[in-house]
């Protein structure tokens, strides 16, 4: 879902009419300039498609705008990206076929690549052009939920049956709570309400037609002391803690448990 949202972004930029002073590649035309001298439908002929298509092919992430342009040749048109950090800061796009303005980012077939603000290649997305593969920066902290290896709680669930912690983990859970503070690492965290059940990684949440790459995920743990059907189930009674990208403790969430209060915002 965020990788399609991303493309619409950078296609949506690209066609724009109106664009701001130029800080990405000022020497390349932005699509507006180029289509305004363009003759519509545009399209490079078969063999230089195969040609271009085989050398954006080649393209790996982490080249500098200098090693993509002597691979691939300059792009047809480019665009400003973002300034906020990790987004892709400069964007180019190379044309196959085009219909036109009017014709909306649907009618084109072209490859889409994306740089850092530190010039150096995040992203491709081709559309429409058979051969490239899409790739983009990812942080591997978004990749996989970190299970306990005490799996107590989900075999339990999974059988039909209700968790309960037993006295010892609850005691831990409730008297290590009183000592948390925001800033804490989650080592910390854990030192005081021993191994979390779970650990999941969210990507943080972004304002619209933002495209923010390889930045780190938020880290949330969690401590269950009462389940009958799983993380879904809003009669637990658990501790959820959030951890911002530094993996400091921003906030936490008790779920019915009896006089815990939380800590900072859960909205990040």
């Amino acid at each position: 879902m965020r990788q399609i949202a991303l493309g619409l972004f950078v296609f949506s930029t690209l066609t724009c009419s109106a664009q701001p002073r130029a800080t990405c590649s000022p020497e390349v035309p932005r699509y507006s300039q180029w289509s305004a001298s363009q003759q519509f439908p545009y399209a490079l002929e078969a063999g230089k498609q195969q040609a271009l298509a085989a050398k954006l092919a080649q393209l790996t992430l982490g080249m500098s705008r200098e090693e993509v342009q002597a691979l691939a040749g300059p792009p047809t048109y480019a665009a400003d990206g973002a300034s906020l950090p990790n987004a892709v800061a400069c964007v180019w796009g190379y044309s196959f076929e085009d219909q036109g303005p009017s014709g909306g980012p649907a009618s084109k077939r072209r490859v889409i690549v994306g740089f850092s603000s530190t010039g150096y290649l995040a992203a491709i997305v081709p559309q429409g052009v058979e051969g490239v593969l899409p790739l983009q920066l990812r942080d591997k902290s978004c990749e996989n939920d970190r299970p306990d290896s005490n799996s107590t709680v989900s075999k339990t669930v999974a059988a039909g049956k209700t968790y309960v912690a037993d006295e010892q983990r609850q005691a831990k859970v409730r008297a290590g709570y009183a000592g948390l503070s925001q800033g804490m690492s989650v080592d910390q965290v854990e030192s005081l309400l021993g191994k979390a059940d779970w650990v999941s990684a969210q990507p943080h949440p972004h304002p619209p037609n933002v495209w923010v790459v390889g930045e780190p995920c938020q880290q949330q743990l969690a401590y269950i002391l009462r389940q009958s059907i799983g993380p879904a189930d809003s009669n637990a009674v658990a501790v959820y803690l959030t951890f911002d990208d530094k993996g400091h403790l921003s906030s936490t969430r008790p779920q019915n448990v009896e006089g815990l209060k939380p800590i900072g915002s859960a909205v990040q």
